[in-house]
């Protein structure tokens, strides 16, 4: 009996020579261990990202007593983050688009980590306001590459499970933040997020570039190294035994005008609005309940430390709801399991409104959390799925800077309704932002599951 031949062996004797034989091959891929790989180190980097953005939301009141800061300013330091996001995304998208994933992503993450160590030091309102935009910036140029880099490396068998429970890491972030505040000083916290970024160097060394990118950009011999160091990882034999799906025709085209033009080129322009769309009103709720929620308790009454911890109990339950999106989305499809979490994540905002009792205010708190994760899930795997690879990190960075302008607007309307309307109109605003997100989807969404990347923008 004749033995199968090696992997390595394979894939090096019947390399393929034309970009849609690279796509088609790349794509009917096994998961190897290398996926493993490459998906846990920016699943870390994306970790850690977070963290730094979920950090303010517990130091922002310890921060304000040292450095007696008031309300108006405490907001407008939380919404300077954001306005650095909304710059770094766009930036960052286009520069991923023109020069390659990895780069970008590598730098961003120094860029961030230089300006917490920054923020670590900042002694008045001035200095603070200089830091956070910095950070900002950095932040918000690492989320593009990130889900370009982890969607153009999964096939579509996988890519929404695994883009859907990327939100658990945003939640893990979440209550590893609030661990270090409870245990640390803000000063320190940050100092600690300064050590995180220096994983930078993993990510340079251990992600190759996007396969897609290379053939994208006609690099056909990087391409197919990088896509036989895939097929040399898969189980020994496995390579014979993988039928390709046929290769989509103009999936290898260039950007032909720029990436930020493609963004409106043909039937890319209606895909491109659905995704503004769902960002903007999504995070424009999303912050405007999450930057303020352990602020507003402290303002009640409750002592930092109680204010957090009921804040990260709430955020627990963010996890089964992102789990449950995220294995929903293969079997169900993206555009109703986003759809049917955004209603019900706005009837949660309801609720939490008008809760009657403390207790019952944590129940509808954990709710919303809930489905609110569920709903992120989706938003995460349907984003990199309405974009063509020539725009991909484009149209993902200008979808996530208009959620980072709303949610500039999130932080600084909800203090103006709360004092106009009260607490339960203000969540009822709210939940009406995320039931526009849901409309958004259902006028102009189309569904991709199931499909490829290249078979999705046809």
């Amino acid at each position: 009996m004749q033995s199968q031949p090696d992997a390595s062996q394979a894939s090096i004797g019947t390399l393929p020579r034309t970009g849609p034989e690279i796509m088609a091959r790349l794509e009917g891929l096994p998961f190897t261990r290398l996926h493993k790989r490459f998906i846990t180190i920016i699943g870390l980097a994306y970790l850690f990202d977070a963290a730094d953005v979920a950090l303010l939301t517990f130091v922002l009141a310890p921060i304000s007593a040292e450095l007696h800061i008031d309300k108006i300013q405490s907001g407008t330091i939380a919404s300077m983050a954001f306005v650095g996001m909304a710059i770094g995304s766009i930036c960052s998208g286009w520069l991923c688009d023109r020069f390659g994933r990895r780069p970008v992503f590598t730098y961003s993450m120094l860029l961030w980590g230089a300006a917490s160590l920054f923020t670590a030091f900042t002694w008045d309102y001035g200095s603070l306001l200089t830091a956070r935009f910095f950070t900002g910036i950095g932040m918000g140029a690492e989320l593009p590459c990130a889900m370009a880099l982890a969607s153009e490396f999964l096939t579509k068998k996988r890519r929404g499970t695994f883009l859907g429970s990327a939100q658990v890491l945003v939640i893990l972030s979440f209550l590893f933040s609030g661990g270090i505040t409870l245990l640390v000083g803000w000063r320190t916290a940050f100092i600690i997020m300064f050590v995180l970024s220096m994983f930078s160097f993993v990510v340079r060394r251990g992600v190759p570039e996007s396969i897609r990118w290379q053939v994208t950009h006609g690099r056909l011999e990087a391409a197919q190294k990088t896509l036989a160091r895939f097929e040399a990882a898969a189980p020994p034999g496995s390579i014979t035994t993988i039928t390709p799906p046929p290769p989509v025709d103009g999936s290898t085209i260039p950007a032909s005008r720029g990436p930020l033009r493609d963004l409106f080129a043909g039937a890319q322009g209606k895909r491109t609005v659905t995704a503004w769309t769902m960002w903007f009103f999504q995070l424009m709720a999303q912050y405007g309940i999450t930057i303020w929620i352990a602020k507003l308790l402290f303002d009640n009454g409750a002592s930092i430390a109680s204010s957090i911890g009921i804040t990260m109990l709430m955020q627990v339950w963010g996890i089964p709801g992102a789990l449950t999106s995220s294995f929903l989305l293969e079997r169900l499809g993206r555009r109703p399991i986003y759809m049917a979490a955004a209603v019900c994540t706005a009837a949660a905002a309801f609720w939490y409104g008008n809760a009657p009792s403390p207790a019952m205010a944590i129940v509808a708190g954990s709710v919303l959390q809930f489905f609110l994760s569920a709903m992120t899930s989706a938003l995460n795997a349907y984003t990199p799925e309405l974009f063509s690879t020539a725009c991909r990190a484009t149209g993902i960075g200008t979808a996530t800077a208009c959620g980072r302008v709303s949610s500039v607007i999130g932080p600084l309307v909800v203090p103006a309704i709360l004092l106009t309307w009260g607490y339960a109109a203000t969540f009822i605003v709210l939940g009406f932002c995320f039931l526009a997100a849901a409309t958004a989807v259902l006028a102009m969404g189309r569904e991709t599951r199931g499909k490829s990347l290249e078979e999705a923008v046809q």
